[in-house]
């Protein structure tokens, strides 16, 4: 399903005009200066050489290049632009608000599937990591709250020294009350079933790569449309493979549209991908077996093939 038809990129003569009011007013004269104008001229044959003025979109489409080209910017834009929804916000430069507000894009729909989302390879991270947080967490209260069903299970004495005295007028009587069905629960369940009702459960510590692809089987819903950004990163080529299918069954069974920045072979091998090459000048769309790097993997296992086919 595709619900994004066409998006395109500030015009060249409009981008090199508001760079020289800009580097006119911050007094910048070298042209070579991008981190000031970012993301001004980034994609501007004028100053880079690259070539990009607009994007068609196919079921699934892959900007694809080197670390520095510019894809993972070109998301960016994309997201900030159709506001889909990130869990982190993006720090914009200055020019960047100017920047989106003057791309264009086409939609096959009014508008798009509210849960469309951009899912990066920091949101994966951000998910091993609160599992881990949540699990040491769940580690300490639970060590805590054996200590008190022991106490519990004595006399109440052991908990109340001076008996059981509630005020009502106090302004803090709901803790007394919290503390007392702490007291009876305590008394009433087993020790494993008091800790685990008050502590919490322990989540399963998956592998990492486990986790990034639970992480997507779980965020990547029906009817939407979603920007991955590397989504490779902490992923195996085992999971990377898993994740391949996980796409291309999201887009024939699901009704998903996805925009993905790679340079991983096992997505960029994805099921009739388009891939823009933004390694070329001017930007080509081409096949992944005719991307230069690729070829660098198919060069060097050629070369080893007998360690494969002939083992010693």
């Amino acid at each position: 399903m595709i619900y994004l038809k066409k998006f395109e990129l500030l015009d060249e003569d409009l981008d090199s005009h508001y760079r020289t009011i800009y580097a006119s007013g911050r007094g910048i004269c070298d042209k070579n200066t991008p981190d000031e104008y970012y993301p001004l001229g980034l994609f501007n044959p004028n100053f880079t050489g690259q070539r990009i003025q607009q994007l068609d979109f196919e079921d699934i489409t892959i900007v694809y290049g080197g670390n520095g080209s510019g894809k993972t910017t070109l998301l960016n834009i994309m997201v900030e632009k159709l506001e889909v929804f990130r869990c982190k916000r993006y720090l914009q430069t200055e020019l960047f608000a100017y920047y989106i507000d003057n791309c264009r894009y086409d939609l096959n729909f009014n508008k798009l599937p509210p849960n469309s989302k951009f899912l990066a390879s920091d949101d994966i991270f951000d998910h091993i990591l609160s599992v881990r947080e949540e699990n040491k967490g769940v580690k300490s209260n639970k060590s805590e709250e054996q200590e008190f069903h022991q106490l519990a299970n004595r006399q109440y004495r052991s908990v109340y020294p001076d008996g059981i005295h509630l005020d009502f007028e106090s302004p803090d009587v709901h803790k007394d009350l919290e503390q007392l069905k702490r007291f009876n629960m305590a008394q009433r369940k087993t020790r494993k079933q008091f800790y685990r009702s008050r502590a919490g459960e322990m989540q399963r510590q998956y592998s990492n790569g486990e986790n990034a692809l639970m992480f997507f089987d779980k965020n990547i819903e029906k009817d939407a449309l979603y920007f991955l950004d590397e989504p490779e990163n902490s992923l195996s080529p085992k999971f990377q493979l898993k994740l391949k299918t996980l796409i291309e069954d999201s887009v024939r069974y699901k009704n998903c549209q996805f925009v993905i920045a790679t340079h991983s072979p096992f997505i960029l091998s994805l099921y009739d991908a388009k891939i823009y090459n933004l390694d070329t000048t001017p930007v080509t769309v081409e096949r992944w077996h005719e991307l230069e790097n690729i070829r660098y993997y198919y060069d060097f296992f050629k070369m080893n093939k007998d360690f494969f086919e002939n083992p010693k």
